[in-house]
């Protein structure tokens, strides 16, 4: 599987659902990526500003940074 197709399946998940936890987003991704490398892609894109998390109980809910914009 070639990683660098994961942020552009991430933030199109993301336009699609509005939230999604990492579990969410690892069911509507066609390929089943490793946990780790999607974690570190997450944490990476939240870094840059990309997308925002928040903590909700245990998980962490993701979504785009500006409602989508």
């Amino acid at each position: 599987m070639v990683y660098h197709t994961l942020k552009k399946g991430v933030v199109d998940i993301l336009k699609k659902e509005g939230a999604c936890s990492r579990q969410e987003i690892v069911s509507k991704l066609k390929d089943n990526p490793n946990r780790a490398i999607l974690m570190g892609y997450l944490r990476c894109l939240v870094d840059l500003g990309l997308i925002c998390s928040k903590d909700v109980g245990r998980a962490k809910i993701y979504f785009l940074r500006g409602g989508g914009k």
